[in-house]
């Protein structure tokens, strides 16, 4: 009797271990974040930088975790700069990114010569519990990004205040509101993107008041002005740009 009794002890506890390494499993794998690289090029040479990059996405990032496109900054002082980004992909999936000497060769042969400097290399972290899709399109023209300079110590006030706002995202039930987490924070005012998807210009002259209606629907009258005082002791400052999305496809 003893012997079985073990048995469904040990049987239970090894159920409960596969369980627990599955799900840290698919919690590891769950997320996506995207690799964004700066660059410059040579003045009149964008068609042909254009041109050089697409080539080499379809040649080493035509898809999977590793697929790669071309956005271009349309506003703020980085105008004219392209971002290069590749994924959604995982840090374990860098191990394993395109380094064979053709795919080098082609980058060196066919894009540097067109780019007069590059800038920043940032890893920006997909972060789904704060995001809300919405009607976003999945190959939308063009998205306005909101880089957030967060105060130091203040990251929960600060997600504490998305949250509600995603909340009555859900609850107006239209419009898109993204987040992302800079993996690697240098202090230079680049800790997370809100971003919002839209396909025309004429959507920024578009004013439906907002989302402070639904807010204070959910969290009471006045709530929305006591929320933004939240945004404000949270944050140092924003940097807002539009950037259009995929240039060249």
């Amino acid at each position: 009797m003893r012997t079985k009794t073990n048995f469904i002890v040990i049987l239970v506890f090894a159920l409960m271990v596969t369980t627990f390494t599955v799900t840290a499993q698919e919690e590891k794998e769950s997320y996506g974040m995207a690799e964004i690289t700066y660059m410059l090029p040579k003045i009149g040479m964008e068609k042909a930088f254009e041109s050089a990059v697409k080539s080499h996405n379809q040649k080493y990032h035509k898809e999977g975790v590793f697929k790669a496109s071309l956005d271009l900054i349309l506003t703020g002082k980085e105008t004219g700069w392209y971002v290069w980004i590749m994924g959604p992909c995982t840090f374990s999936d860098l191990d394993n990114r395109p380094t064979d000497a053709a795919h080098t060769n082609d980058w060196d042969k066919n894009v540097s010569p067109n780019v007069l400097k590059y800038g920043r290399n940032e890893f920006w972290r997909y972060n789904t519990k704060l995001s809300y899709r919405g009607d976003a399109s999945d190959s939308p023209k063009f998205e306005n990004i909101w880089f957030v300079d967060v105060k130091k110590g203040q990251d929960y006030k600060f997600n504490e205040f998305i949250k509600k706002v995603k909340k009555a995202y859900e609850k107006k039930g239209e419009g898109n509101f993204n987040i992302y987490n800079n993996q690697f924070r240098e202090g230079n005012g680049r800790d997370v993107a809100i971003v919002w998807a839209f396909n025309k210009w004429a959507d920024m002259d578009e004013d439906d008041g907002g989302i402070k209606e639904s807010f204070e629907e959910i969290n009471g009258e006045g709530s929305w002005d006591n929320a933004l005082k939240d945004w404000a002791d949270s944050t140092e400052s924003i940097n807002s740009q539009v950037w259009r999305i995929g240039v060249n496809k």
